[in-house]
Formats: structure tokens, sequence, C-alpha cells
């Protein structure tokens, strides 16, 4: 563990009240609506969803979400709008946000927080961390609380469009004598794709030709013994998930803070690409029985207790499998694997981060209660997938400019036939169920969504 950050409010009409402690990533929002983590009802000065932090110990970060008066570090102003703007207009103009330190006073209004940042017991006096790659001193980049194996950020731009070469590397030179990793009798045969973390490569078996995928993924922090055991045991739980809706992983391992995942091969790629090629909408036809099986893999899932947390058309992956009918085999990607790289604080600061396509397909509750994410969460998700795959449109309207983090706090969601009337009134009801804001309007979980939409699909047939 990377120490833990106590924020305690020590002014205001919440002073007196229980500090925030965090000991993994997550986020706290301040402002006047019940949604907020620090509620803020009765001072005039705090706007509806005033700033959000984000929590990595031993990292932390505010930013100012186009707020009426401004965010006060340390009594320096950040943020605020001018009188005649609305708050949406305020949020369009990308605030700055702000690193915050151990000691730092935070204002808003009347209330004031307090930050204080403690190193975990093993992480005092530990020598300078270096970058696995280049080798050079990154103490300063990390910070002194963090500890364990971290590719620097330079390193990390010039690898990020083929960490591959990076892993292969980490294996020649075993960089650690805790590197334990092989990828054996496979060869790459070409890269399929990149995202914010890492790649996916088309690898064969060299025995018996069959196909599979690697995707390798870059911590964005340091990471220590116990983060990456933590982790890998999570991943154990997912790797034990066989269903024919679910993409099967079949191995994985880890060279310091670079992990792969050799996962079942989809020969059809995404719904995402599938999309790109019916000029970006499917038709009822071709999309329910996707959208069907999909329901059914995350219903699986979720039975299991298994989250997902990213989903998307880009994480439903299609396949022919064994069928002859050239009909698609839908199978969810990264089950689970999303979920515990972002609770280890892998992925670094995301919603204070740079993950605009992702926040289209999140829920509110996702931001306002990062922590406890529940299957009702992946059931917005899938619905915004199916939602995006009917329509070529995202369930909320981002204005031009406007911050995808108060996107998603602020815009309502548009029932889907106002983007296409043409789809039938029965299978509308079921996306629109389950893009509900309030958790309790919407379907519990993927079994029950799955139910509706069976029914659904029947009725119009």
């Amino acid at each position: 563990m990377a120490g833990k950050i106590t924020l305690t409010i020590t002014a205001g009409t919440q002073q007196g009240e229980a500090p925030f402690v965090f000991d993994q990533h997550d986020t706290l929002l301040v402002g006047r609506l019940d949604d907020c983590g620090v509620c803020i009802p009765k001072d005039d000065q705090v706007s509806r969803h005033h700033f959000i932090m984000e929590v990595n110990p031993p990292d932390i970060r505010v930013r100012d979400l186009g707020s009426r008066n401004g965010t006060y570090i340390n009594d320096v102003k950040y943020g605020g709008r001018e009188r005649n703007e609305t708050p949406e207009q305020g949020a369009e103009k990308q605030f700055p946000q702000l690193d915050l330190h151990d000691g730092d006073v935070v204002r808003v209004g009347k209330t004031i927080i307090k930050v204080k940042i403690e190193q975990a017991a093993n992480q005092l006096d530990q020598p300078a961390l270096r970058c696995q790659r280049c080798k050079r001193d990154v103490t300063a980049e990390t910070g002194a609380a963090r500890q364990g194996a971290y590719v620097c950020q330079k390193c990390q731009s010039e690898m990020n469009k083929d960490p591959l070469n990076l892993l292969m590397g980490m294996i020649r030179k075993e960089a650690e004598p805790s590197v334990n990793i092989e990828i054996p009798n496979y060869s790459i045969v070409s890269k399929l794709g990149q995202g914010g973390m890492g790649a996916v490569y088309m690898v064969e078996h060299t025995k018996d030709h069959k196909k599979a995928a690697l995707k390798v993924m870059l911590s964005r922090i340091a990471v220590d013994k116990i983060a990456r055991e933590k982790f890998m045991r999570e991943i154990g739980v997912t790797r034990s998930l066989e269903h024919k809706n679910i993409v099967r992983l079949i191995d994985n391992g880890v060279a310091g803070s670079i992990f792969y995942f050799l996962l079942e091969y989809c020969d059809g790629g995404s719904i995402y690409d599938l999309m790109v090629q019916r000029n970006g909408v499917l038709s009822v036809e071709e999309a329910a029985p996707i959208m069907l099986q999909a329901i059914e893999g995350l219903a699986f899932a979720h039975a299991q207790h298994i989250v997902h947390r990213d989903l998307k058309p880009q994480n439903i992956l299609l396949s022919h499998g064994m069928s002859t009918n050239k009909r698609w085999i839908a199978k969810i990607a990264d089950m689970g694997l999303a979920k515990n790289f972002d609770q280890a604080g892998f992925s670094g600061m995301t919603v204070t981060g740079s993950m605009a396509g992702t926040f289209v397909f999140m829920p509110r509750e996702q931001v306002t209660d990062f922590k406890h994410f529940k299957p009702v969460s992946d059931v917005w998700s899938m619905g915004a997938t199916c939602y995006n795959m009917l329509t070529g449109r995202f369930p909320r309207d981002r204005k031009p400019g406007q911050d995808p983090l108060d996107m998603v706090l602020q815009n309502e969601v548009i029932p889907i036939r106002k983007r296409n009337p043409t789809i039938p009134v029965a299978i509308a009801e079921v996306i629109d169920k389950s893009l509900n804001t309030d958790i309790n309007k919407r379907y519990h979980d993927a079994g029950e969504m799955h139910k509706a939409f069976t029914r659904a699909v029947e009725k119009v047939k």
C-alpha cells in the first residue's frame, strides 16, 4: 500500500464530521446536491457540483467543475465563471486541475478541507526509484511515497504504440529477480489495436497454428510487490469464468509494471469495427442477436459477482467460432480487468485524466460513488452500448467544448426513439429503462435485463 490520504473538514457546516480516509483509488465530489460525498446544501457560494477530488494514494488531484465562485487551493483561486455564464458555459472552459500535496488547504464557500498524505512505513528511507527501461532516477516523477517497478512517462510515451517491445525487453534482460513470465509456443503475427494503457496483438501457436490475442498493459504508477500480487489474485478469479459469450483468459503474467494477458482470439473484431463497416449504425435485425448474447455473457458474470466497469462497443468482440451459418457470436472482452486495474490504481488518475472516450458510456454513479461499482452500473453501460449500436449516437448530448465529466454529472439521457423513431417500442423501452439515472428504476443486474430484452425481441419478430 502506498500510504493513505486523509481529508479533514476544518471549517463550514460539515466541520466536526469524521474525516475521509483513502487507501486506494477513489473520488470525492463536493457540492450542494445530495449525490455529493460532501454535501453543502445551505452554502450559497457552493455550486451544485462544485469540484471533484480524485485520490490514488499518495497522489491527489482537484478539478473545478465550472463552479460559480471557483475553488481555492492555499488561497489561490482556480476555476470559477463570469456572472453572465451558465454552469455549462463555465465547464466549457476546461478549467485547470491541480495536483495537491501534504498540508494543502482547499476552500469552497465556507468549507475548508485540509489534506494529509502519509507514507506507508515500509516506504520510508527507500533508495531512489529508477525507470525499468532507461534506468534514470524517477523519484521526482513518482513522488517519494511510491516505490516498486515503474516505467517513466518519457519511456511510456515512446513505447505506448508498441508496448510488446518493452515487455520482451524486460523478459530478455530479467530486469528484476521476480520476473517469471513466458509466452511459450506463440509467435507474433500483427498488432490488432491500441488504447490508453497498452496494445493488443494477434499471436499464433507455433505447433497447431491456433490464433490467440495478446494484450499488453503498462501501469501508470509504480507497482510494488503487494499491489502486484493482489491484482494477480483478482485476475485469477476472472480467469475461472467460462461462458460462450465471454472472451476466455488463457494465461497471464507480469514483468515489473508491465502486465500481459493471453486471450481467446475473435476473428470478427469488435462491435465498434462492425459499426464502422455499416456506416456507424446497425439495423435492429443485425444488432438484436448480438445484444442478447452480450447481455447473456454479462448476466453470467454478474451471477458470479464479477463486474466489468468499462463496457463499450470496443470491448464486445465478435467471432464466428465453429458456426457455419455466418451469424456472429458476441463475446465480452476484458471481463473484470478494467475494474481490477482501476481499483489497484494502476491506471493512474482516470476520472480527472483523459478518458473522454469512455465517459460517454459511464453512468453517473461511477463518478459519485466511484469505489462501489455494482452490476446495476454495468447495466447502464450495456444500455449505452446498445443505444450507440442502433443510433450511432450517445445517450447524452455533449455541448461543444463541454468537460466530459460535467456531461456525466449534469446532462440527461435522451430517449432512444427521439434519436431513431423506427426502433421498435418494446426494444426502446428496455434500453431506456437500463439508462435510467435512478438506479432503483433500472434493471438490478444483467440477468433482469436479459429476460426483459428476450421478451422484447420476441414481440418484434
